[in-house]
């Protein structure tokens, strides 16, 4: 138990989970050791670019002492992609645009000299012709939370959605961030969207989380503090307060205490799963913002085709209801 996890309050009742996020994961001192561990488990969850990033601590409430019970993984290949990717894109991109360029000029046919040196004049003052690898925006965080007991096992994960961050902020003007996670047998996924609020700089991020015990669907906001040392945000469902992600004072990570008052709440453990992937989330959101915002600034340039959207978003596009 790290000392930070312990100078914290002691819940009676409720739930108290510690998520410790490291500043630099590849050479954290534990990294080698979680990662083989992760390699050896039987889960396809993990893949060979994840990247052991934090553990998660949880309180028995009832005898006060603490235990490592999850380990986070970080997809490295999306959240850092490679500029051989980028490079890839752009050709493909400009492959595209070429030929359209070249059927607004003769739709069918060879062109004569005359055409080929207007399309090459074209070519040269396109913006998307102009592009180069670097003003493509490929990053995409992708968060897994694993249970590390005696076997590791994956339990949920929490992904970016570039394609609904981008047309949000388009209408609101200003960077959004938009997120779904995935839970173990849940059979329902939970998106976190930030909200835009007039004169309102401290996020707002809402979900609705269904219960299935219960079948009662839970409609939840997560709203930062307007003044805190740290990144502190209030769990609220209909107008109560139900729980707190309290950001610890010192670190180089992100450290933060969940805690969940509600003890309906307080028993569901997929819910402190949820809270504790979106906490995961947390320090890389100035990160994600200023990648919206590169992808906002290609889209009003007339080229939003060069933002890069992998397959894996797709698929949670895909209409589950379309064979």
């Amino acid at each position: 138990m790290s000392g930070s996890s312990g100078s914290k309050k002691i819940l009676k009742n409720g739930a108290h989970r510690y998520v410790d996020m490291w500043a630099f994961p590849g050479v954290h001192p534990t990294n080698i050791e979680f990662l083989q561990r992760l390699k050896m488990a039987d889960d396809r969850q993990f893949t060979a670019n994840m990247e052991v990033c934090g553990t998660v601590m949880e309180q028995d409430v009832k005898q006060g002492s603490w235990q490592t019970t999850h380990l986070v993984g970080l997809r490295a290949d999306a959240w850092k992609p490679r500029p051989a990717m980028q490079q890839k894109k752009l050709e493909q991109m400009q492959q595209e645009r070429l030929e359209v360029l070249r059927r607004q000029i003769k739709a069918t046919g060879s062109l004569s000299a005359a055409q080929t040196d207007r399309l090459h004049q074209q070519m040269l003052q396109d913006p998307i012709m102009k592009l180069q690898p670097d003003q493509l925006e490929g990053r995409r965080l992708i968060m897994k939370l694993f249970r590390s007991n005696e076997r590791v096992r994956w339990v949920g994960s929490i992904e970016e959605v570039t394609t609904s961050e981008v047309h949000n902020s388009l209408g609101s003007r200003r960077p959004l961030i938009s997120m779904t996670t995935s839970l173990e047998g849940h059979r329902y996924l939970t998106d976190f969207q930030e909200n835009h609020r007039t004169f309102r700089i401290p996020s707002i991020f809402s979900f609705c989380y269904f219960h299935l015990k219960s079948e009662r669907m839970w409609y939840l906001n997560i709203r930062r503090k307007w003044i805190s040392i740290g990144a502190d945000f209030v769990i609220e469902s209909e107008g109560q307060k139900v729980g707190d992600i309290d950001g610890a004072l010192f670190g180089l990570g992100y450290n933060a205490h969940i805690y969940v008052y509600n003890p309906i709440l307080a028993q569901e453990t997929k819910f402190l799963d949820l809270l504790t992937l979106f906490t995961t989330s947390v320090s890389y959101h100035a990160a994600m913002r200023r990648a919206i915002r590169q992808r906002l600034k290609t889209s009003r340039q007339g080229f939003s085709g060069g933002q890069i959207v992998e397959p894996e978003e797709f698929t949670l596009l895909k209409n589950p209801r379309v064979a």
